[in-house]
């Protein structure tokens, strides 16, 4: 399938209570940006057709910022007022949906480190199989809290199972719902009009469509990354700081394999939007802030601090130089 024949909703309304702050969950940053623009940024990468926010919880600073980065009129948004489940989140959005494509992605807006390699999978597996939906799950060690994919004896996916309905045997599944899903649109449209709250929690849960799906023997591909970090999710403050640590661990990687050398880089810090070319040399204790752009062969000394600033190519910092941080 083409990536433009694609809607992409983004499930950002929550409050975050876990994280016992006065912001709302998907504003606290990662790599110095919004977490929910982590997942805004992938999905441009696919180049869709619309990208839509929905939003409730601190929504209009929620949007402010989002505006800020990514441009007015650039994103869409749905307000979901009282939140009262994923699947009443995705009905809130509905209008969004009506027309243009046929298939709707659905993102996390707490979920920053997912690849745009697993989600150009998903659809290839999708297409590829023809499925009405497709899925991403992982396995934990301990999936408390998670939902779990059931399967039947064939190993096809048959539900998942909130971790509050399970029964003893399903509290055993490993396999876990990462609540990413890829679904034809029409069959969203519909299943959402079926979706009860007769459940644990009395909410309306997305997770349901799959058992639709099912009963209505549709095709539901289910794709296991081995990577349970890179659909990791925020509750709290201990998960955001270990996904930022992670974050930034991944991005320097990413670069060290493009050509640039980090001197100690467990003490190296580096927002978002810092660029950093091939053969570039940086010192331990360093920290680059903003739009900060660190040309081709550059040499940074140790203990550099620079916040949107822009070093040619083969300059050369001397150690604890500070730049822009006034």
């Amino acid at each position: 399938m083409s990536t433009h024949d694609l809607n992409v909703l983004i499930l950002a309304a929550g409050k975050g209570t876990r994280m016992r702050s006065q912001l709302a969950k998907v504003l606290h940053p990662i790599g110095g940006i919004p977490l929910a623009a982590h997942p805004v940024h992938l999905a441009q990468s696919l180049s869709p057709q619309r990208i839509v926010l929905i939003i409730g919880h601190q929504a209009e600073a929620v949007q402010a910022q989002l505006d800020a980065r990514f441009g007015q009129g650039t994103l869409r948004y749905a307000l979901q007022a009282e939140q009262r489940g994923t699947a009443h989140a995705v009905q809130c959005a509905q209008q969004h949906l009506l027309d243009g494509p046929r298939e709707v992605l659905l993102l996390c807006g707490d979920v920053p480190l997912l690849s745009e390699d697993t989600l150009r999978e998903m659809l290839r597996r999708k297409d590829q199989t023809n499925a009405t939906i497709g899925m991403i799950t992982f396995e934990a060690d301990d999936p408390t809290g998670y939902g779990r994919i059931v399967r039947d004896e064939q190993g096809k996916v048959q539900k998942i199972q909130e971790h509050k309905d399970c029964n003893t045997t399903e509290r055993l599944i490993k396999e876990c719902n990462a609540a990413i899903y890829l679904v034809a649109r029409d069959f969203l449209l519909d299943a959402l009009d079926r979706i009860d709250n007769h459940n644990a929690q009395g909410e309306f849960y997305l997770t349901d469509i799959v058992k639709l799906a099912v009963q209505q023997h549709r095709h539901v591909e289910a794709l296991i990354v081995k990577d349970a970090v890179e659909v990791m999710g925020v509750n709290d403050r201990a998960q955001l700081a270990f996904l930022e640590q992670e974050w930034l661990h991944r991005r320097q990687q990413a670069l060290m394999k493009q050509g640039v050398t980090f001197h100690l880089p467990q003490t190296i810090w580096l927002d978002y939007d810092v660029r950093i070319d091939c053969d570039a040399e940086i010192g331990p204790h360093c920290a680059f802030y903003g739009q900060t752009h660190i040309g081709e062969g550059a040499q940074i000394g140790a203990g550099v601090y620079l916040k949107d600033t822009q070093i040619p190519a083969h300059t050369t910092l001397s150690p604890r130089t500070t730049r822009g941080m006034a």
